[in-house]
């Protein structure tokens, strides 16, 4: 039987990574559940957990105070691991014991022990039918900097289930990282002076496995995007093979009415607002602008209404003007601009045009409003 001896913080940082990646439902769940581990005491590191939903596809080699045994796969339930080692305490000697043990039916699960008193065990998952990748050369790759942080900031915007496959990713061309649904669209900088093509990957996993900032290293083999957050961990994420959609002939920036403000003081009146949609699943918000004024309303038949206004000295001095959005998309298209003070383009002619928002530092998105109450929830 093989046993392994962790640091808690160790073993509880990867755990955590892992169970990110875990599916937790679907069709990605009945294939792919759980975390493995796979022991060889011969190497250093000794330890490779894996985890995949079948998108990304993550192993990192976690080091260890020390391994017995023999050569061995292990399959765990990753959620309920992760909830397990995320609660024990971590500070200097404490540690995590993981031993394969037993019973008198020579039935095998993990026995888990701390340097503390909590005990737990797992019973394993077939080892199987689990995918199986290879370690790739990081010597292949090349730098991207800061694309954590870049595809957190358009991710929103991305379709969240679409005929189109691809619009439910976010998308880069070397210079800029986008996502759109039609309805919304959102651009970073992300300059990649090494990436031979443009890419798409799967949005809503990548920016919470990758730091915010700095250098990662990437590279494109095989239709699939080969990630190193860190030199102990290795990343394949399927690429989407459709051609992305000619988002940027929506990027229109020169608007005739522009507004600077602060984007917490937007923010705070849009989620004050907002929490009057109470149970409606389409809820339209009302924005006005005006008399050097930007005002919000949300109405609800059962709570009543809410207005607040923001002002905007030296801006908006025309009669007031109304645009009509989604609350969450408004909200997302602001509060993933970097800066804290913000520009707002929009055309008091066109009560449907597009919305702008310049967040400054490369971020720009673009909103559609919607058209009346009846609207599509994506507008």
């Amino acid at each position: 039987m093989t046993k392994v001896i962790f640091e808690t913080a160790t073993i509880a940082d990867a755990i955590k990574k892992a169970d990110r990646i875990a599916p937790g439902k679907g069709k990605a769940f009945d294939k792919a559940a759980g975390i493995v581990f796979e022991i060889e005491p011969k190497n250093d590191p000794a330890v490779i957990v894996r985890a995949t939903n079948l998108d990304v596809y993550s192993m990192e080699w976690v080091d260890c105070l020390s391994v017995e045994g023999e050569p061995t796969t292990w399959r765990l339930p990753a959620q309920l691991l992760a909830q397990v080692t995320g609660s024990l305490p971590i500070g200097s000697g404490t540690t995590v014991t993981l031993e394969e043990v037993k019973d008198g039916r020579g039935h095998s699960t993990v026995q888990m022990t701390t340097s503390g008193r909590t005990k737990a065990k797992f019973n394993m998952m077939r080892t199987e039918d689990y995918p199986h990748w290879s370690a790739f050369d990081p010597d292949t790759l090349y730098t991207a900097k800061d694309i954590g942080g870049r595809i957190a900031q358009v991710e929103w915007a991305a379709a969240k289930s679409e005929n189109i496959e691809v619009l439910v990713g976010v998308h880069f061309d070397g210079e800029l990282c986008m996502a759109t649904d039609r309805y919304k669209f959102a651009v970073a900088e992300l300059k990649i002076p090494d990436l031979e093509f443009p890419i798409t990957v799967p949005a809503g996993l990548l920016s919470q496995v990758l730091k915010k900032t700095g250098e990662v290293s990437i590279g494109v083999a095989g239709g699939q995007l080969l990630v190193m957050p860190d030199e102990h961990t290795q990343l394949r994420v399927v690429l989407y093979g459709a051609d992305y959609p000619n988002a940027k002939k929506i990027m229109d920036r020169d608007k005739p009415n522009k507004i600077k403000l602060r984007k917490a003081a937007f923010l705070d009146i849009i989620g004050r607002a907002a929490a009057f949609a109470g149970a409606d699943r389409f809820p339209t918000l009302r924005v006005y602008f005006g008399q050097e004024e930007v005002a919000v309303m949300m109405t609800n038949d059962e709570i009543g209404l809410l207005g607040d206004v923001v002002e905007v000295p030296g801006y908006a001095d025309h009669k007031r003007f109304e645009m009509k959005f989604s609350p969450d998309n408004l909200r997302n298209a602001i509060s993933n601009a970097p800066n804290e003070e913000i520009e707002i383009g929009y055309d008091i002619t066109k009560p449907k045009g597009i919305f702008y928002v310049n967040g400054g530092s490369g971020y720009e998105s673009w909103v559609m409003p919607r058209g009346d109450v009846a609207a599509s929830a994506d507008g």
